[in-house]
């Protein structure tokens, strides 16, 4: 089943990493970006890995079902 989640992070995501959420659309607001879309929990699990091995810092994570 996937869930609607939002993530904001901190600082702006380059092209190279939103090109790599597919499916996600991505939105940059003051010294935050936010991503928003439909995932898994193991989808979720791996853009949570990469964005912690491109050294984004999390800053809010919310789901809907």
């Amino acid at each position: 089943m996937n869930t609607r989640y939002e993530i904001r992070v901190h600082g702006l995501i380059g092209p190279l990493l939103r090109s790599r959420f597919h499916g996600m659309t991505c939105e940059a607001l003051p010294r935050q970006s936010t991503i928003r879309g439909k995932l898994s929990v193991d989808e979720l699990h791996r853009l949570l890995d990469r964005l912690d091995q491109s050294g984004v810092e999390l800053v809010y994570l919310d789901s809907r079902s």
